[in-house]
């Protein structure tokens, strides 16, 4: 079973969704496709890469043992590399029985 934080992509057509959503009603198909592309060109690269980083810490706190809440409760406090450090793995550990 795969969870959306796995995948980065999900994380960004999520951010995309919400931006389409705001755009006005649109009158016909051709106004929806300019309007989803737009949505879609409107998140910026860093946040792509932040949603990259994120998933890849999520990877590595499963990959290390830890369950759901405590691999959420270390990805809300460590926001620095793709993996995180061991002593944020046992404090997760510690923090979230």
């Amino acid at each position: 079973k795969f969870h959306c934080e796995l995948n980065f992509i999900e994380q960004y057509w999520g951010a995309a969704k919400y931006r389409y959503r705001l755009t006005p009603k649109t009158q016909n198909i051709q106004e929806m496709k300019e309007n989803i592309r737009a949505s879609l060109d409107d998140i910026p690269r860093i946040c792509i890469c932040r949603y990259a980083n994120r998933s890849a810490r999520f990877i590595h706190a499963y990959s290390e043992g830890l369950d759901g809440p405590q691999a959420a409760w270390a990805n809300r406090r460590y926001h620095g590399h793709r993996t995180l450090p061991p002593e944020m793995l046992r404090k997760a550990m510690e923090a979230v029985p």
